[in-house]
């Protein structure tokens, strides 16, 4: 009888971020703004979105070197962007008919964070997702895949045959709250990288 117990206890330990998966679904397809505001940690999803959307395909870069731990690194970094900073300035004004790169978009990464928008994340709508109709969605909804799960973190992914895979960070607060903190797109790269396996 403990066995059985203590299986249980576990099985549902380890569903626990599916369920808050599927309790962020529901409360989108609801509406419901407090239920989601205690399910997502909004201001740290809103910075990784952002940070996502501006990088584009090209995916995220590294964090720039530390000053406190890496005064070396930190200090050629500064002068690297100075430097691309006076290049670019040069270039503009000895070269003023050159081709110039077109301006990029503005992003409003609010528009990723409403009910709909995140119900099409989480239909792997990845970057289409802040114009996603549910009404237009046909067939079932994709299920999530726990692709990491530790005693403090779980990630599950949605698999969309034309956007790619977009794969949701929860992290554990309490004994069964699991919250989520981060919502990774699809870029080019690493849809490639899994369609080409190294070796």
């Amino acid at each position: 009888m403990l066995v059985l117990i203590v299986a249980g206890c576990a099985g549902l330990f380890y569903a626990a971020p599916i369920i808050s998966f599927a309790d962020v679904r529901s409360s989108c397809q609801s509406q419901d703004i407090d239920a989601l505001a205690k399910l997502i940690d909004f201001d740290t999803v809103r910075i990784s979105l952002k940070a996502q959307l501006d990088a584009g395909d090209k995916g995220l870069a590294a964090p720039a070197p530390s000053a406190l731990n890496d005064p070396v690194g930190a200090t050629g970094s500064a002068f690297k962007n100075v430097a691309d900073s006076v290049g670019k300035a040069i270039n503009d004004m000895v070269n003023p008919n050159a081709v110039k790169a077109p301006a990029r978009p503005v992003i409003d990464v609010n528009s990723y964070l409403t009910p709909k928008a995140i119900l099409g994340l989480t239909y792997g709508e990845a970057k289409d997702a802040n114009t996603f109709e549910p009404s237009a969605f046909e067939g079932k909804p994709p299920s999530p895949k726990v692709a990491f799960f530790s005693l403090e973190r779980a990630r599950l992914t949605v698999t969309d045959e034309i956007h790619g895979t977009t794969t949701f960070t929860f992290e554990r607060h309490g004994l069964t709250h699991w919250e989520l903190v981060h919502i990774g797109l699809p870029t080019a790269e690493s849809e490639a990288m899994k369609a080409n396996p190294a070796g």
